[in-house]
């Protein structure tokens, strides 16, 4: 039997951090040994689940394969703030952001 859970790195890791296989499969509709067998990588998920559990986690799915290391998604509403302010300021204005960022950093 070949492990096809490679394909899907986060799968696990994502769900988990949101809630138990029973809790998403009765939301999907699912029986909790259909997740499991996903997830033990028995069975190879098909691409429905996995844009399914990227929703109902709030991630992407490029994020449960692998494929991005943070989605954009699962940022605070802060982290998200300054982020959008940092792209709204011009090159300079950026530097001299990120020094006074390291600077409270450091005196933290």
């Amino acid at each position: 039997m070949q492990n096809n859970l490679y394909l899907y790195p986060r799968l696990v890791e994502v769900r988990k951090a949101k809630c138990t296989q029973a809790e998403l499969a009765e939301y999907l509709g699912i029986s909790q040994q259909e997740i499991s067998r996903y997830e033990r990588g028995e069975t190879k998920a098909p691409i429905n689940y996995i844009c399914d559990v990227a929703d109902f986690c709030g991630v992407s799915v490029e994020y449960i394969l692998g494929r991005e290391t943070r989605d954009k998604q699962s940022l605070s509403a802060d982290e998200q703030k300054l982020l959008d302010i940092f792209a709204a300021l011009t090159s300079e204005n950026r530097i001299r952001l990120a020094e006074r960022a390291e600077t409270l950093r450091d005196l933290q």
